[in-house]
């Protein structure tokens, strides 16, 4: 009678254990997976577009006056790069934006900014979740 009643307090303590610990650090892990996945995605299109960028500034003005400055294409081009670097995210609803572009002529880089609403990605009970990224590009062909 005895070996029953301690089987059964056994088959309770993990019942209790499965529902109030395993299951929710495993549903914790995997949302922190995705987080960290969306970043690299949205860090990567940063990079790309940065890239992009780099390879639209007015190089006229350049030439005369030494400043870095965009043309009309700059914006479009590194969109669109953030586009084809984020296909996976767009495909789960997450679209990436780029809200800013600098460009430097004291250290001849460009600085992209991409941000992102992640809130699609987790449960309601999560607030918003905003990344924002920032890309950055050397130009290279213009320094000595």
């Amino acid at each position: 009678m005895m070996w029953r009643d301690r089987r059964g307090y056994s088959m309770t303590f993990w019942a209790i254990f499965i529902g109030l610990v395993l299951i929710p650090a495993l549903s914790l892990a995997i949302e922190l997976g995705r987080y960290f996945y969306a970043i690299a995605e949205v860090q990567k299109a940063a990079d790309a577009a940065a890239v992009a960028a780099s390879a639209e500034f007015n190089q006229q003005v350049f030439q005369e006056t030494g400043r870095l400055v965009p043309t009309s294409k700059t914006w479009a081009s590194a969109q669109s790069y953030v586009n084809l670097n984020t296909v996976g995210l767009s495909a789960k609803g997450v679209h990436a934006f780029v809200t800013g572009i600098q460009l430097s002529g004291s250290d001849n880089t460009v600085n992209v900014n991409v941000s992102a609403d992640l809130t699609i990605l987790f449960p309601s009970v999560v607030p918003k979740v905003m990344v924002i990224e920032t890309g950055t590009a050397k130009l290279r062909a213009l320094t000595n």
